[in-house]
């Protein structure tokens, strides 16, 4: 294929249409690094970083994870992300896959609660054929019925190799959110292979517009990217906000074997209150995610009180709600002494200063790893530009870490003590507790 600096017709074309004429000046360049964001006059928000990587990653980013699904559309999130690399406008399937792979390329579709990302990553002298085929699958998709038909097998595969702590994470939400956040990211049993094509096309439409939108790159020129931007040809609309408030509940769901995995959560925040949610963040690490050494024991505030089994805190933060609590595996008998004594723990939980540094220490390494991970840096950057409109430096995300106080903490320590609890339960249950008999 030709190099993203050969003046090929095809190049040609593309510097018209505004994105590909800073590609010569891209290869040439030494930027700083630091993230630059443009929101265009359509609302559609695009962010990059690290000008100079060796390898470009390119993602299109659109509000359309399963909080957007409706009663009728259950399950459409999780096959947009099957479906992606299928035929579309101007690609068939076979095409997208063997030019992607004569360019040493990937394409990638990822769906949460929350985004549907397309990614692509290439050298950049195959630049121009990662971003055409990129273009292709996130706007112009066609949905044949037939190609649908044959997700059905795959999506099946998926949920049945689903591990019972996803499982039960899944149900903590619907017990905590119901709708929206609530929604699970996996297609219902019941209605895998039944999204018809109108279905999909009215799910995109619906959810895949500009001011739903962003595009990120990593090892990408960010005036290149601005004009690959303008020239997607998207639709515009907001869409609904689907707002999801926390309710108290429990879902479980019996299964055979002799293990159980259960999740369970109090009301945290959001990723729209930064200063809150970084608390959280540090609160998450204080409480422990597990042994730090090989053998180790869980010495977190909170994970010290589960006992001997599989165990971790959690924070589920999005742009508007959260949870936070903790997810026990093992034995089942073990498993449901573990539940009580979380719940009981979260409700009496509390952090020491050395908590808290130990807790900040983590975090900033957990952010340090991150963003020199490109991949992770990449996701980081269509999250926040697709969910906020914005998009945090390093040096933004380091500060607030460090500007988090104890008593920060301690007030999401409380906020935790004093929420009501959700649960969701999968395998073994005979011996974890109900949620009424936890409070």
């Amino acid at each position: 294929m030709a190099s993203v600096t050969s003046k090929t017709p095809m190049l040609r074309a593309a510097a018209a249409r505004g994105y590909a004429a800073h590609a010569q000046a891209a290869a040439a360049s030494r930027g700083s690094g630091e993230v630059q964001t443009t929101t265009l006059p359509n609302k559609l928000v695009v962010a990059s970083a690290e000008p100079n990587a060796a390898v470009s990653r390119i993602s299109i980013i659109f509000r359309a994870g399963s909080r957007n699904e409706t009663g009728d559309s259950l399950g459409a999130a999780h096959v947009l992300r099957a479906a992606g690399g299928l035929s579309t406008k101007t690609a068939t399937a076979f095409g997208i896959t063997r030019n992607i792979q004569q360019a040493g390329g990937s394409l990638t579709t990822s769906a949460d609660r929350e985004v549907v990302t397309y990614s692509v990553a290439v050298t950049k002298d195959h630049l121009e054929t990662g971003l055409k085929y990129l273009e292709a699958t996130a706007t112009g998709q066609v949905f044949k019925p037939w190609e649908l038909a044959e997700l059905t097998p795959v999506i099946r595969n998926e949920l049945a190799r689903l591990p019972s702590e996803v499982q039960a994470v899944d149900l903590l939400h619907k017990a905590a959110f119901r709708g929206g956040l609530g929604n699970s990211v996996f297609c219902p049993d019941y209605l895998v292979g039944k999204h018809s094509s109108e279905t999909m096309q009215h799910y995109f439409a619906a959810n895949c517009t500009t001011n739903r939108a962003a595009v990120a790159g990593v090892g990408v020129d960010h005036q290149l990217l601005v004009g690959f931007a303008q020239s997607l040809a998207l639709e515009s609309g907001a869409g609904s906000a689907n707002k999801s408030t926390f309710n108290t509940g429990e879902v479980r769901r019996d299964g055979a074997g002799s293990r159980a995995a259960v999740a369970v959560a109090a009301q945290a925040v959001g990723w729209d209150s930064l200063k809150e949610a970084t608390a959280f963040w540090v609160l998450h690490h204080a409480a422990g995610l597990g042994p730090v050494t090989k053998r180790g024991a869980n010495n977190g505030v909170l994970t010290k009180a589960l006992g001997d089994v599989n165990c971790s805190s959690l924070f589920n933060g999005y742009s508007d709600n959260g949870l936070f609590g903790f997810i026990v595996s093992g034995d089942a008998k073990n498993a449901g002494k573990a539940v009580e004594a979380g719940a009981k723990a979260l409700k009496s939980l509390s952090v020491s200063d050395a908590d808290v540094a130990r807790g900040k220490a983590l975090t900033l390494l957990n952010l340090a790893e991150a963003t020199e991970n490109h991949s992770s840096l990449l996701t980081q950057l269509g999250d926040e530009a697709a969910l906020l409109g914005q998009v945090y430096k390093q040096s933004d995300l380091i500060a607030a870490v460090n500007s988090v106080s104890t008593s920060d903490v301690q007030a999401a320590a409380r906020k935790v003590a004093s929420s009501k609890l959700a649960i969701g339960a999968v395998g073994n249950l005979a011996h974890v507790p109900h949620l009424c008999e936890l409070h």
